[in-house]
């Protein structure tokens, strides 16, 4: 090898060398760490003694950071949706409520449940999504199917949206959504938009 080309390769090695401490001084970071609430995924059935009533209350998750959607659940029945997309929690740019609607659980013998919102939007996978009512793409759509992760089957939720019940670690209730295909997976970032939290009790 001629001593320009042995030159050459040693300025590289250099170089080399000089960027490798700053990858691990928190320079440059290539994935962002897990957040700890997702390492408690995949979660469990609701526990033996779920009742209907146990989701009475408000339940809320965030979606891009901009995309607010609760569920108000009432003992009588009734739900209402409200979904919001505001800038820097003010200028509001989109809008979504129901009146209050019918909701009613599905149970299954292996102990799983589903609660039915009868009117509410599927606002997990973006607002076009949404606004096409659980129907696919198209001047004459179909019906789109969904993916239950916990059951492993595909479902319809055309005018209305269906949660898995679920309960984390601590036996708190989780309303998880279905995914818009089969591979929406477990994320270890960004899983709190997969789910509803209570925020508000009875």
């Amino acid at each position: 090898m001629n001593r320009p080309r042995r030159l050459a390769l040693a300025a590289v090695a250099v170089l080399a060398l000089s960027v490798a401490p700053a990858c691990t001084c928190g320079w440059l970071i290539p994935y962002p760490p897990p957040d700890p609430i997702c390492l408690e995924a995949p979660y469990s059935n609701p526990p033996p003694t779920f009742e209907d009533r146990d989701l009475v209350g408000t339940w809320q998750t965030n979606h891009d950071e901009i995309g607010a959607d609760r569920l108000i659940i009432k003992e009588d029945g009734t739900f209402k949706q409200i979904y919001e997309e505001r800038v820097a929690y003010i200028l509001r740019l989109y809008s979504y409520e129901t009146p209050w609607n019918h909701w009613w659980v599905e149970r299954f013998p292996d102990g799983r449940a589903r609660v039915h919102l009868q009117g509410a939007r599927y606002f997990y996978a973006g607002k076009t999504i949404a606004d096409l009512e659980g129907m696919g793409f198209g001047p004459d759509p179909l019906p789109w199917l969904f993916y239950d992760p916990f059951g492993d089957e595909y479902l319809l939720m055309v005018g209305k949206l269906v949660l898995n019940v679920r309960a984390d670690p601590r036996d708190q209730l989780l309303l998880h959504h279905m995914f818009f295909s089969t591979d929406g997976g477990f994320g270890m970032t960004g899983c709190q938009e997969q789910y509803f939290r209570r925020i508000e009790g009875p």
